[in-house]
């Protein structure tokens, strides 16, 4: 991952908290400050700073809602929706590259081990046909691993 990391921030000259921020703000433009702060596991003060710095970069607006005019919305600009276009798929690849030096040994040990946090999640709960290890059972080891590919 720290490959990614700083990939991404090479590509951008961003750090990878910003990236995260912005990342977040894509997947749902009009998300309040708050939000964002429970999201990224940060507390609010930091958060501020990461949306100014997102905003003199120009990749993020802070729009009055509507029926509120206390509250905020962060949306994307146009150039941080080209800034998530044009780094999107990286981790997919870097992890990608990390799995294909995996053992079957290990596969398997990563499969459970996903399918036991991902039972941990709040609205998540897989069947034990759609589980990881499942999955790679059924399809083989070296077997193409798109299910999982499209996942960031």
């Amino acid at each position: 991952m720290r490959t990614l990391y700083r990939e991404l921030e090479r590509m951008t000259d961003a750090p990878i908290t910003v990236h995260r921020a912005l990342a977040c703000i894509g997947e749902e433009p009009g998300i309040p400050a708050s939000r964002l702060a429970t999201r990224l596991g940060m507390q609010r003060p930091a958060v501020s700073h990461v949306l100014k710095g997102l905003v003199v970069r120009g990749w993020i607006e802070r729009r009055r809602h509507e029926g509120d005019q206390r509250s905020v919305q962060i949306h994307p600009t146009a150039d941080g929706l080209q800034i998530l276009r044009a780094t999107s798929g990286r981790a997919v690849g870097t992890l990608q590259r990390a799995v294909r030096g995996l053992s079957a040994r290990q596969l398997r040990e990563l499969a459970n081990g996903l399918a036991a946090l991902l039972a941990l999640l709040p609205d998540a709960q897989p069947s034990p046909a759609a589980s990881p290890a499942a999955t790679i059972s059924r399809r083989g080891v070296n077997a193409p691993r798109s299910r999982l590919a499209g996942r960031t």
